[in-house]
Order: C-alpha cells, then sequence, then structure tokens
C-alpha cells in the first residue's frame, strides 16, 4: 500500500481523490489493520483501482505531451524563435499536449 501511495503521489493521480479515500488509505496504513471486513477491502481495492487508472492516463499523457513538446520546441527554435527552449520543460503545456493529442483528444485523420 505504501508503494502505491508514493507512485501515486508522484503521478498526480493522488490528489484526484477526495478525503474520504485519502483518509482510508492513511487509515489502512497507520492502523494494524487485518482485512476481515468485506467492505474495507472492497474500498480499497476501489481506490487502488481509482489511482492507477488515473495515474496511468496522467503518466501517458506526460511521456506523449514531453514528445511532442520537444519536437515542437525543435521546430520553433529552428525558424527562430529563441524563447521556444522553455517550452521543453513548461508542465502544463506538456500536459496540454498530451491530453489534446492522445487517443481520446483530436482525431488524427
Amino acid at each position: 500500500m505504501k508503494k502505491v501511495l508514493v507512485t501515486s503521489k508522484r503521478r498526480g493521480a493522488w490528489f484526484s481523490l477526495d478525503r474520504k479515500e485519502k483518509s482510508i488509505v492513511y487509515l489502512s496504513l497507520k492502523l494494524d489493520v487485518k482485512f476481515e471486513s468485506l467492505e474495507l477491502l472492497r474500498s480499497l481495492a476501489s481506490i487502488l483501482k481509482k489511482l492507477e487508472e488515473h495515474g496511468e492516463t496522467l503518466y501517458a499523457w506526460l511521456q506523449r505531451g514531453t514528445k511532442l513538446a520537444w519536437a515542437f520546441s525543435e521546430f520553433a527554435v529552428s525558424c527562430g524563435n529563441k524563447s521556444a527552449m522553455s517550452w521543453r520543460n513548461d508542465r502544463d503545456f506538456v500536459l496540454y499536449l498530451g491530453k489534446i493529442f492522445s487517443s481520446g483528444g483530436l482525431s488524427r485523420t
């Protein structure tokens, strides 16, 4: 659980959870919890699934967006826009590109 928590915070997925879900995860880590309660087990499984889905999506967006930001930056610099070098490190721009050009974004016809 702790590994999932750290990974989800790195990927930004942790911040998509609501307060109740975060509390359940924190309590299950801090307390010596035995998984005898089916409801607790179901809620933790639901939270982990949500973190995985959101984290994978965010990671894919960052990965694709980074490649696109580098390509756009290279082109803009070659056209004379020296300030375009900073596009490579602009996280918001990278996420924007990743979301727009993901499989669910703009159609590539």
